[in-house]
């Protein structure tokens, strides 16, 4: 495989998977692991009393050998 068609191998799917998780779905790469987009709620921390904002965090979970 050629460099410049492996970078586009690479690019196509960065741009799927952003597709995919910008949607809300689940990615599963066989023999690699599962993307997926979870929200975490705001925060606050009474201590020094500042606000996490809620969000929306890409998560990976390796697959196991």
């Amino acid at each position: 495989m050629r460099s410049s068609s492996s970078e586009e191998v690479i690019d196509a799917f960065v741009d799927i998977l952003r597709e995919q998780l910008a949607e809300g779905n689940r990615v599963e790469v066989p023999g690699l692991g599962t993307f997926s987009v979870e929200h975490r709620p705001s925060t606050l921390d009474d201590e020094d009393e500042t606000m996490t904002p809620p969000r929306i965090e890409v998560c990976f979970d390796p697959e196991s050998a």
